[in-house]
């Protein structure tokens, strides 16, 4: 949609609009982290990198394959092809970057049929830190550090 036409000597100069908007798309860098924002729908929509490499546990950890796991395999020994194989949870900052990236719809607890996660949904021995439905800290000990079921044999809450 070219908007005027000014005819020099011999030439033709075309011009476009100026209506058009500076910015409509960013010129993000697909390897950057960011929030995605989709304006048709008006709200933020999830990052599919983010859905292909991760996977995310009802407890609220993401796990994820091993980085090249698949890459000249036969050159390494054989305790790196067996433990290249297994999933590796992500730290705290991490899980909340990821968390942020997804919508509220992913941050949901899921259930599938024969899910070969289900045995790591649910942390066993961990209540602490207690937190409530907003995540703030609910009657947590000051500097006890020990594990749950030590806790609940010789100090009572309540």
């Amino acid at each position: 949609m070219l908007a005027n036409k000014s005819i020099t000597s011999l030439c033709v100069v075309r011009t476009a609009p100026l209506a058009v908007a500076a910015r409509g798309i960013a010129n993000i860098p697909a390897h950057e982290y960011h929030i995605r924002f989709d304006q048709r729908v008006g709200r933020k929509r999830p990052a599919q990198d983010v859905l292909d490499r991760f996977k995310r546990l009802n407890n609220g950890m993401w796990i994820h394959a091993h980085p090249g796991r698949h890459k000249l395999r036969y050159m390494k020994d054989e305790t790196w092809q067996k433990t290249s194989l297994y999933y590796e949870t992500c730290t705290k900052e991490q899980c909340e970057i990821l968390d942020k990236l997804m919508t509220p719809y992913w941050l949901r607890p899921k259930h599938y049929p024969n899910d070969p996660y289900s045995a790591y949904n649910v942390r066993h021995n961990i209540n602490s830190p207690r937190v409530d439905d907003r995540g703030n800290f609910v009657r947590e000990r000051k500097k006890v550090l020990m594990d749950d079921s030590t806790a609940q044999r010789f100090f009572k809450d309540f």
